[in-house]
């Protein structure tokens, strides 16, 4: 039973390390707010595909292709 529990541990360790469960969170969010957000506002077709740079989003990233995408719509009046 000992070599189970220092697994586990070990498990828990990487995860801590690697800064996993924050990647999981980072993902969520992303699936959650992100996509719907930009669908409320106008900004996201149904169709779209979002690119990914590699980068978390920020609150400063976010509103900038917001901003971005509102310029280019009242572009067209």
């Amino acid at each position: 039973m000992q070599a189970r529990g220092s697994r586990e541990q070990e498990a828990r360790d990487y995860l801590e390390e690697h800064r996993i469960m924050e990647l999981l969170n980072y993902l969520t969010s992303t699936l959650l707010f992100f996509r719907p957000a930009l669908k409320t506002l106008g900004l996201l077709t149904a169709d779209e595909v979002l690119k990914d740079d590699g980068h978390a989003v920020t609150l400063d990233k976010f509103r900038r292709e917001v901003n971005k995408r509102m310029e280019e719509i009242w572009a067209a009046f």
